[in-house]
């Protein structure tokens, strides 16, 4: 059945069109400007009994977000989270398309643990489509000479870890031999940079003051634990034309400063930002506490400002949740040795952003950030991973869209709440831009607070 979005505001990088989109089949067949030449067009000639309209007047309409950074739980860690759920809450917060992380139990750095995700826990229980990382393990090296390049989006690599990253390679050494594998094979590697060595003795010094609160979290994993990392992993890949770097949840105005140096000198790089660095600041341990112990960890007032800036000005490749949740029990507590990092946020990241923004730069700016937003989340993760048919609104694209509220303002409640987990960072905050209807591929599977569709996500392989 063809579809027909009508007197939408539609949203693409470069400019908003006032307009309808026409599906067919689960592709975007047209975009059909309110004006056109002078003249108004409408769908008149388009109506007939096999046509479903659906009626967005005033409303903006965004490209399907790319969650590049989910962490779904299965296997091992289900009762954090698992597929349903987490790809549920993906849909309610306007994602279409996740990457799933390999930071499960066992950690997937196999390519069997890998196919076991592909044949065996995905089919059949994504809310979303679906594509994967795999993980490394510096014992099991040669996993990546095995792995099929198609099957995944890339390879994750943790220089240093916490609670849930056992497999970390903090050498230069072994980082260089996962660099010249990939190199050859031309596949991405997305890395966690941080310096395990000055996490260690950070870790050593500051318990020697017996502190254990929330706050001390940032000053275990400063800016010269990113820097250090991102600086040595830059320097490592440099070595190999053409090959494709992607550094994770950058949160300093230094890492991005290294970002922009590799890529004048023509590195095929990206820097990613998690949300949360856009709504929390330090400032902010003394009302979240470890709700908000994240890692890289939260930045300071003064960061945070510069980079709202730099997502702004165009130098943020990609804005993703980071969505990392964990059991009440172990984050609820005050002892920031104890809780465990990482925070859900698949579900609140889009209209947290669109709040911020508002707040930072006034409403009257807000489509300037909803391209922004589009560019970040859609269309730039979508080229960046090669996702054909997937990153913005344009003929020919997979018909994933969000329609959002801009007008009236949501207060998030653990009664909204898709994710397993059943907490939230951003619980009572008043956010705009919450997504009203989600559709992936051309099928409406969220509306209004519930999932109305079934579990048809697809598997993206190359």
């Amino acid at each position: 059945m063809k579809k027909l979005i009508k007197n939408g505001k539609i949203v693409t990088s470069e400019k908003i069109i006032d307009g309808d989109i026409l599906i067919e089949n689960g592709i975007v067949k047209d975009l059909i400007p309110k004006f056109f030449d002078g003249k108004q067009k409408t769908a008149k000639n388009l109506i007939s009994a096999s046509l479903q309209i659906i009626d967005a007047k005033g409303k903006y309409i965004l490209p399907g977000l790319i969650e590049v950074h989910g962490h779904m739980r299965e296997p091992g860690l289900s009762h954090k989270e698992d597929v349903c759920t987490g790809t549920q809450a993906a849909l309610a917060g306007g994602v279409t398309t996740i990457i799933d992380m390999p930071n499960t139990k066992p950690p997937t750095v196999t390519v069997d643990l890998l196919q076991e995700k592909i044949h065996k826990i995905y089919p059949g229980r994504s809310y979303t489509d679906y594509a994967f990382f795999m993980g490394v393990a510096s014992d099991k090296l040669d996993e990546l000479k095995k792995v099929n390049p198609k099957d995944i989006a890339g390879v994750k690599l943790f220089m240093a870890g916490h609670e849930t990253t056992p497999t970390t390679i903090p050498d230069d050494l072994t980082l260089g031999k996962v660099i010249e594998i990939l190199a050859k094979r031309k596949i991405l590697l997305a890395v966690h940079a941080e310096d395990q060595w000055l996490i260690n003795y950070y870790n050593s010094e500051f318990k020697k003051t017996g502190r254990t609160d929330a706050a001390l979290w940032s000053e275990i994993r400063p800016t010269s634990v990113v820097a250090t990392a991102a600086a040595r992993i830059i320097a490592l890949a440099s070595k190999y034309p053409n090959f494709k770097l992607y550094l994770l949840h950058l949160s300093t105005p230094e890492e991005y400063a290294l970002l922009v140096v590799a890529k004048k000198q023509g590195m095929d790089i990206y820097g990613e930002l998690v949300g949360y660095q856009l709504v929390f600041n330090t400032d902010d341990y003394k009302k979240y506490g470890n709700k908000i112990k994240v890692s890289p960890a939260i930045r300071t007032p003064k960061d945070q400002k510069i980079l709202w800036q730099l997502f702004r000005g165009g130098q943020v490749d990609v804005l993703c949740s980071e969505h990392t949740p964990h059991e009440w029990e172990l984050k609820n507590q005050p002892d920031c040795w104890k809780a465990q990092s990482g925070t859900p946020g698949v579900q609140e990241t889009l209209p947290a952003t669109i709040t911020g923004w508002v707040k930072k730069f006034s409403k009257d700016r807000l489509e300037e950030g909803l391209m922004r937003i589009a560019f970040c989340t859609s269309e730039n993760p979508g080229k960046i991973f090669g996702f054909k048919g997937k990153g913005g609104i344009k003929v020919g694209n997979d018909a994933d869209l969000v329609i959002i509220d801009t007008k009236n303002y949501w207060q998030v409640q653990k009664k909204d709440l898709f994710s397993k987990c059943c907490w939230s960072a951003y619980e009572g905050m008043k956010l705009l831009g919450r997504p009203i209807m989600t559709f992936l591929r051309g099928e409406k599977i969220y509306e209004n607070g519930k999932i109305i569709g079934k579990a048809k996500g697809k598997w993206i392989n190359h």
